[in-house]
């Protein structure tokens, strides 16, 4: 009857209905940052947070803003400290007395590691406060390795043909990325299924993840893997209320590195690029996104709609 079939759907609505919440004494939703560091070495200490590790250290300071407690991942303990201080800051600018940053060492390419570093978590309820509930609740994956030391962008020298690539380094690329992301997968997801609440969000590249530039056939098919993987979890897990989302990041993401690579005004502002994802683990279940691409208005002409 119809009567029937509203009362499930306002039941199944209410059980899968992602509830978005600042934290509170009683229920802590955690964040966490995989690959919260950089890749890009020396830092210049002149740069400001938002910029100076890259996207991987500005991912969580949207959500200190709003009070969320962070856990910060990554191979470079003191990148993710300099990380950790800048959330922390952000935490104390706004008020959020009460909220936390605990960084823990994580290496994707070693199960091990990854099974350590949420255990390690998941035994820290007295760090986060003893009289709450903390729990992931949502995973920023943002890991790659770098490109190849011989990488080289189109007119910057001789790039790297397919028949040229470094099969080590194309298995590292796919080890990081997609074998990285499922072992991941299998710390959070039995706890995000039995909540039936959880979001994962895979941060990558639009020149990798949707079209297999002329330069980047050694970084691309990985990325397009991990693209690929992202859309089954979507599809797999979404009716069992765990959100899962590609942000594919068009344009060149200021960075350290980045910045003399091109004008000031053409890069991609890491902090903006977080804010979005920010506003995709806001969203409700009725209209969630699985795949999002950013692009800068600039270069809005260039952009490849052929997907």
């Amino acid at each position: 009857s119809t009567s029937t079939s509203s009362s499930y759907y306002l039941l199944f609505y209410k059980e899968t209905q992602r509830k978005i919440m600042p934290p509170n004494e009683k229920e802590r939703p955690l964040i966490v940052v995989v690959g919260a560091g950089s890749k890009h070495g020396t830092v210049d200490s002149d740069l400001p947070d938002s910029v100076r590790w890259g996207l991987g250290g500005a991912l969580a300071l949207p959500f200190a803003e709003e009070g969320y407690d962070v856990v910060l991942m990554g191979r470079r303990e003191e990148v993710l400290d300099n990380v950790r201080k800048a959330v922390e800051a952000v935490h104390q600018a706004n008020n959020h007395v009460d909220a936390k940053v605990l960084c823990v060492k994580c290496d994707v390419t070693d199960e091990t590691s990854v099974r350590q570093a949420f255990d390690h978590v998941n035994s820290s309820a007295h760090f986060f406060g003893v009289d709450s509930c903390s729990y992931i609740d949502l995973v920023m994956f943002n890991v790659a390795p770098p490109y190849p030391s011989n990488f080289k962008f189109e007119g910057w020298g001789e790039v790297i043909l397919p028949h040229q690539i470094d099969m080590d380094d194309m298995n590292r690329q796919y080890d990081t990325q997609v074998n990285g992301l499922i072992r991941i997968c299998k710390q959070v997801l039995p706890g995000m299924i039995e909540r039936k609440k959880g979001c994962i969000l895979l941060s990558g590249e639009s020149c990798c993840n949707l079209h297999g530039g002329f330069e980047f056939g050694s970084v691309a098919p990985a990325r397009a893997a991990l693209r690929s993987l992202g859309q089954s979890m979507f599809q797999a897990y979404g009716p069992m209320g765990v959100h899962v989302c590609n942000i594919n990041i068009g344009g060149i993401i200021d960075s350290p590195k980045t910045r003399s690579w091109t004008e000031r005004e053409e890069l991609t502002k890491p902090n903006e690029i977080a804010e979005q994802f920010l506003n995709i683990y806001k969203q409700k279940s009725t209209v969630w996104s699985y795949e999002v691409n950013l692009s800068p208005g600039f270069s809005s002409r260039k952009v490849n709609m052929s997907m």
